[in-house]
């Protein structure tokens, strides 16, 4: 009788808490993991934070492949975004800079209607952040204005791990053979976040059978690894990598010269897994804080944090390949409709991030030997024949004379050669080697060419249509930056061609019909810096034509 009573009465305490979300409107979703409530935003869209997609990876879950939710009738308030997976603080990541949490794993969600008669496109975003940082608290990523400029979309955002907590290797650590996916847990913590949205958009008026991907840099990287990886065939339709594509995976190899593993040993003086696992978080997070000197290959930082590592590609190691464009090739994509884009001055960037006023000699003294390094170094593994066709870009390449060129004589130069090996070449040959696969998938190309204004950025014009650009624009948040001068009806025409290819796999815009990307002509999609939008055949062509026959040959001795 007692147990009836208690049943009867969380039956009463369930109806209660339902009627007070009711009267006050606040939406409610029902999902297998409970029924969670969210708010209304000023514009009218349905807004859900921090809903669990997996278990806590937590305790033994630590460094552990994620585990799906529990069942579960319970009501839950979905109003604040989870918190960042751990990570080193880093000044350019507005998600390192507050509280952070092992316990990560969430997601957001904006839609519209919650009881679409017909389910609507989804559209599932991946954040930035060089596998290492980042966070959907980012304002950046806000969704509430994509939503409700296209309300029959549904967004979705994912946290997932990152740093040494989302990518390490622990092959050489006494008792790490009990953690063999640790090299690309971040990964997998996306693919576990894309089986639950199959499970669970019905809720919020989502067609599990119409999902696209999104993601810029690391995020791009990580749509572009799911293109190839083991698990997450049929969690998707469609792919948008921005500015992030195989080339950002890492071999067994590279794990070791990052020294990830040794640093994070020393500074919490562990000698196996079983000190690694019984460090408390705080532990952990002062561990990827601590200073150890040196920098790491994006020219920064000299904390343990700051050596992170990207998702591994082995074939006997990894759910990725060693070869991710020749899977792309083989066609395990083929019936993905994938649009693939890029800045135009991607690298700019890190020449932001390495800025340093108070150098005697340049603010930009360190960044030019550090881009100068890059060069020389796929110079070196490319050999005598890559060198030569460098050199011949280089004088192809209209210089771009400025105060910076005039203190460092080619240093843009040297800039859009590493534009093209790290982000470039690999995205032509991804939208190359999908569109030979001869699948269902369509294939489209984008170059996004508007540049931040002047003084955007005091002291640093230089930045141009630098890496993450765009993305004010993709997600039409004109807010981000207050008082910034973005182009209100450049957002607009920008994240209206994501959301049509979203929709139906064509991203054609009113006034522009867009072809498909082939090998003949390449035809890609412009953006220029004067909000012009058009397509342009073979873009760079001379440069790609010297450089694109040398790149596959780097990426396998990366």
């Amino acid at each position: 009788m007692r147990q009836l009573n208690i049943l009867i009465a969380g039956i009463i305490l369930c109806f209660v808490a339902l009627s007070c979300t009711e009267k006050n409107n606040d939406p409610v979703a029902k999902c297998e993991n409970g029924q969670f409530v969210g708010y209304i935003e000023d514009n009218g869209v349905f807004t859900f934070k921090g809903i669990p997609f997996a278990k806590a990876p937590v305790g033994e879950l630590r460094w552990k492949a994620p585990q799906p939710v529990d069942a579960s009738d319970k009501i839950f308030q979905a109003k604040t975004n989870g918190l960042p997976g751990l990570q080193s603080y880093d000044e350019g990541e507005v998600a390192s800079h507050g509280e952070l949490s092992e316990d990560c794993l969430y997601l957001n969600i904006w839609t519209k209607d919650l009881k679409a008669k017909e389910g609507r496109p989804v559209m599932v975003w991946f954040h930035g952040g060089s596998y290492g940082w980042g966070g959907t608290l980012d304002p950046l990523y806000e969704g509430k204005y994509l939503v409700n400029e296209y309300s029959d979309v549904v967004l979705v955002s994912v946290e997932y791990r990152v740093n040494a907590l989302g990518f390490i290797d622990f092959v050489d650590v006494q008792g790490g053979e009990a953690f063999p996916d640790a090299p690309y847990l971040g990964i997998l913590d996306q693919q576990q976040a894309l089986r639950w949205i199959q499970k669970n958009i019905s809720a919020f008026g989502g067609d599990p059978r119409n999902v696209t991907i999104f993601g810029e840099s690391a995020g791009g990287g990580s749509v572009s690894a799911h293109l190839i990886a083991k698990g997450s065939e049929g969690l998707f339709r469609r792919a948008i990598p921005m500015s992030g594509e195989i080339y950002l995976e890492h071999t067994p190899e590279n794990y070791k010269r990052t020294g990830q593993v040794a640093k994070l040993l020393t500074v919490t003086g562990c000698k196996d897994m079983d000190g690694l696992m019984a460090l408390s978080e705080e532990e952990l997070l002062k561990a990827l804080n601590s200073d150890v000197g040196g920098k790491s290959a994006e020219g920064i930082g000299g904390k343990v944090g700051d050596f992170n590592n990207w998702p591994m590609r082995s074939d006997s190691r990894s759910i990725l390949p060693s070869d991710g464009y020749k899977a792309i090739l083989d066609g395990k994509s083929k019936d993905v409709d994938v649009m693939i884009g890029m800045v135009a001055d991607e690298i700019r960037y890190w020449a932001h991030l390495q800025y340093d006023s108070t150098n005697p000699v340049s603010p930009l003294a360190s960044y030019y030997e550090w881009v100068k390094e890059k060069v020389n170094n796929i110079k070196k593994i490319g050999g005598t024949k890559t060198a030569l066709r460098i050199d011949q870009s280089l004088e192809s390449i209209d210089p771009d004379s400025d105060e910076w060129d005039a203190k460092h004589p080619g240093i843009w130069k040297y800039t859009e050669i590493l534009n093209n090996y790290n982000f470039r070449l690999g995205s032509i040959t991804i939208a190359q080697n999908h569109s030979e696969a001869k699948g269902k998938g369509k294939t489209y190309m984008y170059v996004f060419g508007k540049g931040y204004e002047k003084g955007a950025f005091p002291e640093e014009d230089f930045v141009k249509a630098c890496h993450a650009c765009e993305l004010t624009y993709a997600f039409n948040n004109l807010v981000y930056q207050e008082g910034a001068p973005f182009d209100p009806i450049l957002t607009k025409r920008f994240s209206n061609i994501l959301v049509n290819f979203a929709r139906t796999g064509n991203p054609s815009i009113e006034g522009l019909e867009i072809p498909e990307y082939e090998k003949t002509n390449r035809s890609t999609i412009i953006v220029d810096n004067n909000s012009n939008i058009y397509v342009e055949q073979n873009p760079n062509q001379k440069v790609t034509e010297l450089l694109l026959p040398t790149y596959y040959d780097i990426f396998l001795k990366k």
